[in-house]
């Protein structure tokens, strides 16, 4: 006689059977690439995978809610290196589950694989090219163990870095929260994601925000917010997605653990926006920056109208 944990087995069994009738595979267009597969076993992947989430222990026990998350690595390295880097990278990734694709433009998959990206991006020195490590969409928790393998490794061949290029952290809320992204930014700040230099693809989005009026920020966020700004809200609707690029720059690939300190910091900001009410962010914001600066469309205004603007007004045209 079969017990009710075998039955239930059973019944499991023949519900998969009749459901695998409309069954479709999602990563047919990664088949035909130049591909290396995981090797690390199981047990090994574990192990390595908690021993890089002690450090942030207390900050995965505080947070409320869960996130997806991805991110690109930019680096130099020289032609002649990238089938020593492919190996060493198949030998961290968990076998049987991912695959790193080496291609000139990524595809369209089910974002299960890591992609290996020759770029134009930055100014590399002199015999090296510039290349791009892509991340799947991943679990928040794995990040520390594919952020600290992957930086090793790069050490490893000699890839290396200049202020032209850095490390961009895509996250996203599993959930589809409404959030305001003027809170998620106020509170990246606060976490002092934003403080960095300057460079020349990242651009301080906190002065195109909070330097103006409360009255400009949505026209700000509609037609100014995009990728050259060191957070990118193209993707907001898509669960509260954006892109931090504000990380890198010279050295960044010596600091590991600073990036992913950093990516845990942007964890924490967006449940302290999740968590905060809209009276304490709109009291801080004010308490905080300058809100001085109008913007004004000469579209709308005349030669004279020009001539009599203010310093605090910005010209759209």
């Amino acid at each position: 006689m079969k017990n009710s944990q075998q039955t239930d087995s059973l019944d499991l069994i023949q519900k998969q059977i009749e459901d695998s009738i409309n069954w479709l595979p999602k990563n047919t267009e990664s088949v035909d690439f130049q591909r290396v597969e995981g090797t690390l076993e199981s047990e090994p992947f574990k192990s390595k995978l908690l021993a890089t989430l002690e450090l942030h222990e207390r900050t995965l026990n505080q947070l409320t809610t869960g996130y997806a998350c991805g991110f690109e690595i930019e680096f130099y390295l020289p032609s002649t290196k990238i089938t020593e880097l492919k190996q060493l990278i198949a030998d961290c990734l968990p076998d049987y589950q991912m695959l790193l694709i080496d291609l000139e433009t990524e595809p369209k998959t089910n974002h299960r694989h890591f992609y290996l990206i020759k770029e134009s991006t930055g100014y590399p020195p002199e015999g090296m090219n510039s290349y791009e490590l892509v991340s799947p969409i991943l679990d928040y928790k794995s990040l520390p163990y594919f952020v600290t393998s992957f930086f090793e490794i790069l050490q490893q061949v000699g890839a290396q870095d200049n202020d032209s290029i850095g490390f961009h952290l895509h996250v996203s809320t599993l959930d589809n929260i409404k959030l305001s992204p003027i809170s998620l930014l106020y509170q990246l700040d606060q976490q002092n994601l934003l403080d960095n230099q300057e460079r020349k693809y990242t651009r301080d989005i906190i002065k195109q925000f909070f330097n103006y009026s409360a009255h400009d920020w949505k026209w700000i966020f509609e037609e100014i917010t995009r990728k050259c700004y060191n957070v990118n809200f193209l993707y907001y609707a898509d669960n509260n997605h954006i892109e931090l690029r504000s990380m890198g720059g010279a050295g960044y690939l010596e600091a590991s653990q600073e990036i992913i300190t950093n990516c845990f910091k942007t964890f924490v900001a967006y449940d302290l926006a999740i968590n905060s009410s809209n009276e304490s962010i709109a009291e801080a914001i004010l308490n905080n920056y300058s809100l001085k600066q109008n913007l004004r469309k000469t579209q709308k205004m005349t030669y004279n109208d020009l001539k009599k603007t203010s310093t605090d007004e910005t010209w759209v045209v």
